[in-house]
């Protein structure tokens, strides 16, 4: 069982309508579905609707608006969301992607562990090893978030990071085993920032670690867990630390 507020589909707080700073009509019918399944999954949402009627009704926000107020039931550790995207959106740029692109980078890392909301909190907080029911579980989540997507009218990019951020290079990763250029651009992205920030924060199950030896940690995987040439740019361009490339 999930460890949040129960919330009845039936509710106020996740009835169809729109967020008032969401203006286009995909994007509302989108939004409206998602809380609802989310709602369905023992996910309090009513907070999310309150948060998007504080909004100003701006019509600019768009997809922009809807992806700031999934993003804030996800959950996860303290500030990862905001960090994840902050370095996602700038290893995409470093690599000169477009500005479209680089918008789709943005949403699939804002979004990239909805589907942790199917999680139990206790799997998630562990402190010890997991069970192979409990792996499958957290492992699941990557498609999960991509199914909770699908009513956005989101880039397909953006959904492909969601679901295929815990590919490996090599093939070894999740959900479909894709490997090298086969796993989508952003996914590629999003991975890398996703396990550097994981890298430098405390978890019930490890310590933070500093910055340069989460580099280091990147460079390693560069061409069996991450793509070689986007984890070199990462930690030359983003993190800065060009003296650990040879």
């Amino acid at each position: 069982m999930l460890m949040l507020a129960l919330a009845s589909p039936t509710s106020p707080a996740v009835r169809p309508a729109c967020p008032c700073g969401v203006r286009d009509d995909g994007v509302r019918r989108g939004v409206g579905e998602v809380l609802a399944r989310l709602a369905e999954l023992g996910v309090e949402t009513g907070a999310v609707w309150a948060a998007a009627h504080r909004q100003p009704a701006a019509p600019e926000l768009g997809l922009d608006a809807a992806v700031e107020l999934l993003a804030s039931v996800q959950g996860g550790g303290r500030g990862h969301g905001r960090r994840v995207v902050a370095l996602a959106v700038s290893l995409a740029e470093a690599a000169g992607l477009s500005a479209e692109q680089v918008r789709a980078v943005r949403w699939g890392a804002a979004l990239h562990d909805l589907g942790k909301v199917r999680v139990p909190r206790e799997v998630l907080d562990k402190p010890g090893p997991l069970t192979g029911e409990e792996r499958a579980l957290v492992q699941g989540h990557a498609a999960w978030g991509a199914e909770l997507l699908a009513p956005l009218p989101l880039p397909a990019a953006s959904v492909a990071a969601v679901r295929h951020h815990h590919e490996r290079w090599d093939g070894g990763g999740y959900p479909r085993g894709l490997r090298c250029r086969r796993i989508p651009l952003a996914a590629r992205i999003v991975a890398i920032a996703d396990v550097f920030d994981a890298l430098i924060s405390a978890r019930p199950y490890k310590p933070a670690w500093c910055e340069r030896e989460a580099a280091r940690v990147i460079l390693r995987g560069a061409g069996s867990q991450f793509d070689p040439r986007l984890a070199r740019l990462f930690v030359r361009e983003v993190l800065g630390f060009r003296d650990l490339l040879p």
